[in-house]
């Protein structure tokens, strides 16, 4: 349900209930003229807030909207320009780590040959 239907919801009712309050009582014509014309003063006063009320509140909302869609778009770019820098900053450190996977290997691999040979002359 939006603001639009809300309000007018509320306007309606609240123009229904002083109108059957009004007709309702007991009063003479007169009494009954003069109080409707009077409650219709006073509607028309209202009607004039609530229309000026919802229209500040409808741009109050268009504005955070904008503001937050600029806002959303400004951190995307942060983020994605901290990313693409924190990914260059670690370019550095993933080849030398991939170095060091490398002579790791080798390193195990020779530990196994080494092995292997003694084995083999222990075992003759």
């Amino acid at each position: 349900m939006n603001a639009k239907s809300i309000l007018l919801g509320v306007l309606i009712g609240g123009i229904t209930s002083a109108a059957t309050a009004i007709i309702l009582a007991p009063k003479s014509g007169r009494e009954l003229r003069h109080d409707i014309a009077s409650k219709s003063g006073e509607a028309s006063v209202i009607l004039k807030e609530l229309a000026y009320n919802a229209t500040d509140l409808f741009q109050s909302v268009q504005v955070l909207g904008t503001e937050g869609t600029t806002l959303l778009k400004d951190l995307s770019t942060d983020i994605k320009e901290s990313v693409a820098n924190w990914n260059e900053e670690m370019e550095p450190e993933k080849a030398r780590l991939k170095d060091e996977i490398k002579d790791m290997q080798k390193t195990i691999s020779d530990l196994e040959k080494n092995t292997k040979k003694k084995t083999k002359k222990e075992s003759n």
